[in-house]
């Protein structure tokens, strides 16, 4: 079999961990060669043999003591002890003097990047970051006299935790990424299987079957599956047989079932039988689509603790934060600094209130600004980030290529500026007091919700047009397997390939396939070439599959036009069947779609109309403390305090949404492009309004 995938456009999606390689070269290269040098090499390697000498010398005391009558067991405590400790650092030394795991993490990902250049870049990172916050600390004991409030020790904490935790992030990202992608592969497996049954089916023959898969599959397994041919090209291995075997060992440490999948293909060529080549090929394809099967209503199961903690720690627990606040000024614990710094003064309704000194505020508005504005959306990102990178990768949405939208780039962009700056605009009616004086406060808000309806329309009409094609072709890949099995049994049954195709389009009118079959039928008359030639182009010109770029698609076409060549027999033997493969495959995907379309929905709800309900009664909530009770003197000013919430809801949206694409289909950046540009505008008016009527509602009651 031929390759499939020439005019398949590559996904942007499938460039990952791009922003860790340019941060390792522009960061870290300088160090890494220092590094690399033979002189720190050497150095390197002599700490290493000196620890492991160390540790032999502790070794055989510690023996010695314990064959000893009468040793004292203080003695032993100690050797023991030091025994520990010294093969912790030869451990810790050999890591990173050999760096064995790294690089196998690093090649399997794909990051450019040489270790060297990752440790470099962790610790150069780590430095950099702890400068900037030791000088933040040393600013804020300047400003205080030296004081140690609460804010200076929550600043001294975030000193010693901050830097540790960006070294373990920088260091250990490449084997995050490379443990999510072997998670995403694994998934994607029955397609793998599916691809080698399909070939085996036509060319009993593995090393065909290895390649037509390698040239159809995605990254990893597409890299590991070539090295398989290469193994044997190079003579690293004896036989294709040993080197699929190893191949199959290698993935099969993470998925057993795989494993198991790839030694029934190993065993199918060897039978002697069409019946016996059929039942190895079936079992193989079951052994994997029950193993994933599995493997997804897992996932599905352990989708509800993480979604809880989502939705707590990145919705409520903010929420509440916001609606705490004045509660917690007004209880005299927003004093971030001494009692004797702070001003005493007679609030409203005689309550007590105590005044900061101003760098004091200063500290408070823009620690508000960052654990509302920025840290939680934050940690509510890497949350979702990492509870997706266990989700099973399924069939992965097929990618339209480069698609002209019928709106320029520019035009967008200035419609969308357009919207914004109308929406805000409306800010001075609420400035001015046209809508009453109640509502001035609320003067922020129409320029938060010019931001969020600016976004939304810039999305929308950016990625209309490529979303359309997108579903177009999901819709094409998910009527195929039916298609297949009509044109298969018609051509088994004695109808010519044209004909057949032309039968099952009038069957299936109104589809996509239907319209795509009619398509091959028209350009085979009117240019009078052979079906191959047609889809798939040739000295003439493209064929038509260059508008319909889906893998699925090119390589099940491949797959008939290969069978019909060889007759009704072994169109029979396999398109039929492949039909069938095809659907249970799409229906693995849907079972873990229906599981958690009720996560899914209770998401997109809480995103789009809970929370900026709820957002929009706090700031009322915190508009009548401040006004009533704590007389206006608050240490958050109102326009920030909503403009903040405001920030906080957007970010929340794009997390939000960015989560449930992610569940859905692993990640689609077109989908979520388009939920982002469907919806945001929507939850900055919903949050416009219920601010306003909470504050109406407030004033009202006061």
């Amino acid at each position: 079999m031929t390759s499939s995938t020439e005019g398949i456009p590559s996904d942007p999606s499938e460039k990952v961990g791009g922003w860790y390689v340019s941060l390792c070269r522009r960061l870290g290269s300088g160090y890494a060669q220092r590094l690399s040098s033979e002189a720190a090499q050497k150095e390197r390697s002599e700490k290493l043999e000196t620890a492991r000498t160390e540790l032999r010398t502790t070794e055989d005391a510690l023996a010695r003591t314990e064959l000893l009558e009468g040793s004292h067991t203080a003695d032993l405590r100690s050797l023991k002890s030091r025994a520990q400790s010294l093969k912790k650092r030869v451990d810790y030394l050999d890591k990173v003097v050999n760096q064995t795991a790294l690089k196998r993490e690093l090649y399997f990902s794909g990051l450019d990047v040489t270790p060297n250049e990752v440790y470099a870049t962790a610790i150069i990172g780590t430095v950099l970051v702890a400068v900037v916050l030791v000088a933040l600390l040393a600013i804020v004991l300047v400003l205080s006299g030296f004081i140690i409030g609460i804010f200076s020790a929550i600043l001294a904490v975030g000193v010693i935790s901050v830097p540790f935790l960006l070294y373990i992030y920088l260091y250990n990202y490449p084997f995050w990424l490379s443990n999510r992608l072997r998670i995403q592969a694994l998934g994607r497996a029955p397609e793998t299987v599916y691809y080698m049954v399909m070939s085996m089916r036509l060319n009993p023959s593995l090393d065909i079957a290895v390649r037509y898969a390698s040239e159809n599959v995605d990254e990893p397994l597409a890299g590991s599956l070539k090295k398989v041919l290469w193994d044997v090209h190079t003579k690293v291995r004896s036989s294709i047989e040993d080197a699929f075997m190893a191949f199959a060992d290698e993935w099969g440490h993470w998925n057993e079932d795989f494993k198991r999948a790839m030694y029934s293909i190993r065993m199918a060529p060897m039978e002697r039988t069409d019946e016996g080549l059929s039942k190895s090929l079936e079992k193989g394809l079951e052994t994997i689509l029950s193993s994933t099967r599995k493997r997804i209503e897992e996932f599905a199961t352990a989708m509800q603790s993480p979604t809880t903690v989502l939705f707590a720690f990145g919705i409520l627990l903010p929420m509440i934060i916001g609606a705490m606040l004045p509660l917690i000024f007004l209880a005299n614990i927003g004093s971030f600094g001494s009692a004797t710094a702070l001003q005493a003064t007679g609030g409203a309704n005689g309550l007590p209130n105590q005044q900061l000194p101003g760098y004091e505020i200063l500290a408070v508005n823009v620690g508000f600004v960052l654990l509302i504005g920025v840290l939680f959306p934050l940690m509510a990102y890497i949350y979702s980030a990492q509870v997706l990178s266990k989700r099973p990768g399924t069939i992965k949405p097929p990618h339209p290529g480069e698609v002209q939208e019928s709106v320029s780039r520019s035009s967008v962009f200035g419609i969308s500026i357009g919207l914004g700056a109308g929406v805000g605009a409306t800010s001075y009616l609420f400035y001015a007091g046209w809508l009453g004086s109640v509502f001035v406060p609320l003067a922020i808000l129409p320029i938060v919700a010019g931001i969020g309806c600016g976004l939304s329309l810039y999305y929308f009409l950016g990625s209309r047009d490529s979303y359309a094609a997108m579903r177009s072709l999901q819709r094409l890949e998910n009527e195929l397997p039916d298609a297949l099995f009509q044109v298969g049994n018609r051509i088994t049954e004695g109808m010519s390939l044209e004909r057949a195709l032309e039968r099952t389009a009038d069957s299936m009118t109104g589809t996509e396939v239907a319209v795509f079959f009619k398509r091959i039928i028209h350009a085979m008359r009117v240019t009078g070439l052979p079906a191959e030639q047609a889809i798939f182009g040739g000295p003439k010109g493209p064929g038509l599959i260059e508008l319909y770029p889906s893998r699925l698609v090119r390589v099940s076409l491949k797959a008939l036009l290969e069978a019909t060549s060889k007759g009704p027999e072994a169109v029979g033997r396999t398109v039929v069947p492949m039909s069938d493969y095809l659907n249970q495959i799409r229906q693995v995907d849907r079972t873990l779609t229906n599981a958690l379309k009720p996560t899914t929905a209770m998401m997109r709800a809480t995103a789009f109309a809970l929370s900026p309900m709820i957002l929009g009664m706090t700031g009322a909530l915190y508009l009548l403390l401040s006004n009533t009770i704590a007389g206006g003197s608050l240490s958050v000013p109102i326009p920030i305090f909503f403009a903040v919430l405001g920030a906080f809801l957007i970010e929340m949206v794009a997390v939000i949404s960015y989560f449930t694409i992610g569940v859905e289909s692993g990640g689609d950046p077109i989908s979520l492009r388009m939920m982002v540009g469907k919806y945001l505008w929507i939850a900055v008016t919903v949050f416009l309004f219920a601010s306003a009527i909470g504050v109406y509602v407030v004033s009202v009651i006061g």
